[in-house]
């Protein structure tokens, strides 16, 4: 048997080993390993690995169901934007105001509204979790601001992947359908991930109970 036969696929060891924290990818990748030298096919091994890996994947989601919950509710309040978003820019008097604030307020009351007034959900997560902290919903708060704002002038920096939306030749959009809706998703979700970090102790728990 040569080498490559009795290693198994890099990149699927790569994904197992980032699938599971330390005190578990050891064991689990050792014994798929094992089984691979004993005779079992690359398609076998695969297959483990993705299963271990869509495991990882639902159990950091339901880890972290605060900060999805708050991705999809922002994207919920983007997604349905047209309405919302004209009723908004009514409430503020944009034109009323003088060149560059009006143009600045009609740009980013859509971005603030996505950004911030999805707040309050994950407020009420994280207390439900008992994990809210008042510093890291305001910094998820300007981080999300942040990412979004840069979600909202893509189609102005990558012409090429937009077309003008329906009704208005001004307004690009990405041709894929939905696609800033997707972007605005990952957007929060990766505000909340970095501005609420999820305790560890789940985690840490898991492996002394092992």
């Amino acid at each position: 048997m040569n080498r490559d036969q009795s290693n198994p696929p890099k990149l699927a060891v790569w994904l197992l080993q980032h699938a599971y924290p330390k005190s578990h990818n050891q064991v689990l990748t050792g014994d798929l390993v094992e089984k691979f030298r004993e005779g079992k096919s690359r398609g076998w091994f695969w297959k483990q690995v993705l299963i271990a890996f869509a495991v990882a994947l639902l159990a950091g989601v339901r880890r972290r169901w605060p900060h999805f919950s708050y991705a999809l509710a922002g994207a919920g309040i983007y997604a349905f934007r047209p309405k919302t978003f004209f009723i908004l820019r009514g409430i503020v008097h944009w034109y009323a105001l003088p060149w560059p604030w009006s143009q600045i307020v009609f740009d980013w009351t859509p971005v603030a509204l996505v950004a911030l007034a999805a707040l309050p959900i994950l407020a009420a997560t994280l207390a439900f979790n008992g994990a809210f902290r008042t510093v890291s919903t305001l910094r998820t708060g300007m981080l999300s601001l942040a990412l979004v704002t840069l979600v909202h002038y893509l189609p102005d920096a990558f012409p090429a992947v937009c077309r003008p939306m329906p009704g208005s030749s001004f307004v690009k959009v990405f041709m894929v359908p939905n696609g800033q809706v997707y972007l605005f998703f990952c957007a929060l979700l990766v505000s909340s991930w970095l501005g609420c970090p999820s305790p560890r102790h789940g985690i840490e728990s898991e492996g002394q109970a092992n």
